[in-house]
């Protein structure tokens, strides 16, 4: 069950309605229309409610599900399910002080609050930086920390953290690719990944990957860890 995240309505029960994801936010077509105007996939031109599925933002346009799981972005369901998980817990926050997140930082938060039950007493996240859907990597001033859920993790329900000490970590390194890039752990016996096929880094302990859009980002988080992991 969702709501729109604007009026209310919902898709389940009498008097249900449509609803569409637009960055991992459910809308009915009334206020999608208010809200967000006209959203046609910059790809293959489908529009909301006229084709069938969800939409996000990437690279500054719209793209719908089909075309992100053909590029390889996200697969249709991960990214419904990643909705799903965003409005649950919107939903059970209800009566708090309202938030001025977005679905974005709900994924962010999720994932840092992940990465943070893993850190032991007096030990600080300092550097966090999401990846890809389910992907995310961190650091503190002891080790470095690779967090991936859903399918990243290896199911649609899975979890799973992976911690590297600075003393085992030869490198922190970024490849780059046309689409794609990976941040990856290098160090003794850990694997190696190519940014033309990020199926495996997806899912590796030792890697997440990003668009290639945000290098700059992810080469500052790189720049900031190496500094801490020296200090």
């Amino acid at each position: 069950m969702a709501n729109c995240v604007v009026c209310g309505a919902s898709n389940l029960m009498m008097g249900r309605v449509p609803l569409v994801i637009v960055d991992s936010q459910w809308y009915c077509e009334k206020c999608l229309k208010k809200v967000k105007g006209k959203v046609v996939c910059s790809k293959c031109g489908g529009e909301a409610f006229v084709a069938d599925g969800h939409f996000k933002t990437v690279d500054g346009q719209y793209m719908c599900t089909d075309c992100m799981e053909k590029a390889g972005i996200m697969k249709k369901y991960e990214y419904i399910m990643q909705a799903s998980t965003s409005f649950r817990a919107q939903a059970g926050a209800a009566g708090k002080e309202p938030s001025a997140g977005t679905g974005s930082d709900s994924a962010h938060g999720g994932m840092r609050a992940i990465i943070e039950k893993e850190t032991g007493p007096g030990e600080h996240v300092e550097i966090f930086i999401l990846g890809n859907a389910g992907e995310a990597i961190a650091c503190s001033k002891n080790r470095v920390i690779v967090a991936k859920t859903g399918i990243a993790a290896g199911s649609a329900t899975g979890q799973k953290v992976t911690s590297f000490k600075w003393s085992e970590i030869q490198d922190l390194e970024l490849k780059i690719g046309n689409l794609y890039g990976i941040l990856q752990v290098r160090g003794s016996g850990l694997p190696d990944y190519d940014p033309a096929n990020i199926n495996d880094a997806k899912r590796a302990d030792n890697a997440v990957t990003f668009l290639v859009s945000r290098k700059k980002e992810f080469e500052d988080a790189v720049t900031a860890m190496k500094n801490i992991g020296k200090a």
